[in-house]
């Protein structure tokens, strides 16, 4: 919550935004409303000018009251914005100041009051309107300006707002339209595009896990139909499901139907032939096959110790961690976006676990914490993962995860969410050092924007020679401080060069 009595403390950031509006409603609000609406959230000042150390201090504003009442009607014109989704809690008239001068939020029946004295325009106070910008629900999504969703929806990203890329709305649209994305029936597809190894591989685990069941009671087809791998048409064949395919097809049979489908898992100091990559040909690439060759390699790597229990010597596995590494991964490969770029990347380290999937969260992160419903993107997969065991199918596998890791003393896992292309990133300590822990996270952050924006940046040279970091910033829809951070990420690498003239630095591709 923003403190309005010390507004100067603040800045613009990708939470917070601050206009003026002195010379009347600034129609610039939807584009940040849109891009809040459609990121994670976020809070627009009216009344509050930005100075030139970037701290913010309020103006006078003719009349609050008035701002206020033509957002309300505006946020209501369908000819305007595509969705309200705010309560009318969310929008407040506060006093606000500086240097602790505020005197917080007024009372109702003292927002109008025509009694109430405007600041001097350099006193420090002024009031002001507080929007309140929630991120919106999935099935709102997107939020956009005008009739247009590909030409008026936008994110915020670093301290801006970005008109939305095609993708990203297309992403938006399919969430909306409905629950999930692994319900799909390929027609031209049938048995024959599964891998037979990993099935039974699968069947095996099931009736491990459901003893009272037999395998001799269900036929292979009949067993793939009841899972929703399969479904059977009107005329009696039967065709493979999104879901099915994901989990047990060949990875060129999958790539017919999800062109950037890709399964990848590096681990620290390891060539890359040493990783497990879908496109390898020497494997099948599905989703179920990935999860056990992964989970295997991972436990095979080295014992998960509490620091103490290292630190004592004691040779017995931390009880617990094994279960939410099966969970996180399998709550990755459920949650993914498989239309999407990047693929799911698990890395491994020796004091981190990293698994991203392409996507961005349905449900955010405080309401998952707080027992949220699921809502996962493939809820058939889903499915498929907790009859084998894995996960409880009630949604609270992160909360289950921290619980897992405060008990054996290690660092808080952390989920990061990143828009352009979406992606969501868990991060797992497996270390109780605080410090370490630090840069664990610090170094997470960097490998993440190594693996996401530098690609981007170097093919934009490729296309445009030379180029600054606000030309780059706009193109990438990303912060000028992101981008001047990965150009110097990229000038470390000796992949670019920097020009001094007039003006701006401008980099290009070295020769």
């Amino acid at each position: 919550m923003l403190h309005f009595e010390e507004i100067d403390k603040y800045r613009e950031n990708n939470r917070i935004e601050a206009k003026r509006a002195q010379g009347g409603f600034p129609r610039s609000l939807w584009e940040t409303y849109s891009a809040f609406a459609n990121t994670i959230g976020g809070v627009i000042l009216l009344g509050v000018e930005e100075l030139p150390d970037k701290s913010f201090r309020p103006v006078k504003l003719p009349s609050p009251e008035w701002l206020v009442e033509e957002f309300w009607r505006l946020v209501n014109d369908r000819q305007i914005v595509s969705a309200n989704i705010l309560e009318e809690s969310q929008v407040q008239i506060v006093e606000a100041g500086i240097g602790g001068q505020g005197a917080g939020e007024l009372p109702l029946q003292a927002q109008g009051s025509k009694t109430s004295p405007f600041p001097a325009e350099n006193s420090g106070r002024g009031r002001i309107v507080v929007i309140e910008v929630p991120r919106a629900d999935r099935r709102e999504k997107p939020v956009y300006i005008g009739n247009d969703p590909y030409m008026g929806s936008y994110r915020r990203n670093g301290e801006g707002d970005y008109r939305c890329t095609r993708d990203e709305v297309d992403s938006m649209l399919r969430d909306a339209a409905g629950g999930s994305q692994d319900i799909q029936v390929f027609g031209d597809m049938g048995m024959e595009v599964l891998d037979g190894d990993t099935v039974e591989r699968y069947r095996q685990e099931y009736f491990v896990c459901h003893p009272e069941a037999s395998p001799a009671q269900l036929s292979v087809p009949e067993f793939l139909e009841k899972l929703g791998a399969m479904e059977t048409d009107g005329s009696g064949i039967s065709h493979v499901t999104a879901a099915g395919l994901l989990m047990f097809g060949r990875e060129p049979e999958i790539i017919k139907k999800f062109s950037r489908f890709h399964l990848e898992y590096t681990e620290e100091g390891d060539a890359a032939s040493n990783g497990i990559f879908s496109d390898s040909g020497d494997w099948s690439g599905s989703l179920f096959d990935f999860y056990l060759r992964v989970s295997a390699r991972i436990m095979s790597a080295g014992p998960f110790l509490s620091e103490g229990q290292a630190q004592e010597g004691k040779g017995q596995a931390a009880e617990g961690p094994q279960k939410g590494i099966c969970e996180a991964l399998a709550n990755a490969l459920s949650h993914a976006n498989y239309y999407d770029r990047m693929g799911v990347v698990v890395r491994r380290e020796r004091k981190q676990l990293a698994i991203a999937n392409p996507g961005d969260m349905r449900v955010a992160e405080e309401a998952v914490i707080h027992g949220a419903a699921p809502d996962a993107r493939n809820e058939r997969i889903s499915r498929m993962f907790h009859l084998i065991g894995v996960g409880d199918g009630t949604g609270k596998g992160l909360t289950e995860i921290r619980r897992i890791w405060n008990s054996n003393g290690w660092n808080r896992p952390r989920l990061l969410e990143e828009f352009n292309p979406d992606r969501v990133v868990l991060i797992l300590p497996l270390t109780g050092e605080e410090e370490a822990g630090k840069q664990l996270q610090a170094r997470g952050r960097k490998e993440h924007l190594e693996e996401t924006k530098l690609p981007r940046i170097l093919d934009y040279l490729r296309d445009n020679v030379r180029a600054g970091g606000k030309e780059i910033a706009k193109a990438m829809g990303i912060s000028e401080k992101e981008a001047l951070l990965c150009l110097a990420l990229l000038e470390k690498e000796s992949m670019i060069v920097h020009e001094e003239g007039k003006g701006e630095v401008r980099y290009r591709l070295r020769d």
